[in-house]
């Protein structure tokens, strides 16, 4: 998949930065599928009040890199992210995180 048309990604960190309040609908996930139990899991860490052990990692073009089972929840329940910026390069797969199918 390319971009989507007009797509803006809302990154406007360096790489190597890290960026607050980033509203997870607006990444475009780099995955094809998400997997339930890894869903579970980051709600198991949400409910229990623990931070994620990684940071959520996107590129400068807002695809996810790494952490798309936790932005799918914080897109669901609406709400914002933080993620650090890498530099590398990655085609998105959809045009949402909430697009991706759950097995």
């Amino acid at each position: 998949m390319i971009f989507p048309v007009n797509w803006q990604s809302p990154i406007t960190a360096a790489p190597g930065q890290v960026q607050l309040n980033v509203d997870p609908r607006q990444l475009l996930p780099s995955r094809y599928d998400l997997a339930q139990f890894r869903l579970d899991i980051q709600q198991g860490l949400l409910d229990a009040g623990k931070e994620r052990t990684t940071p959520i990692k996107v590129t400068p073009d807002g695809v996810i890199w790494d952490g798309h089972h936790a932005v799918r929840l914080a897109a669901e329940e609406g709400r914002l992210v933080t993620v650090k910026v890498v530099s590398i390069a990655q085609n998105p797969t959809a045009v949402s995180i909430l697009n991706l199918p759950v097995s």
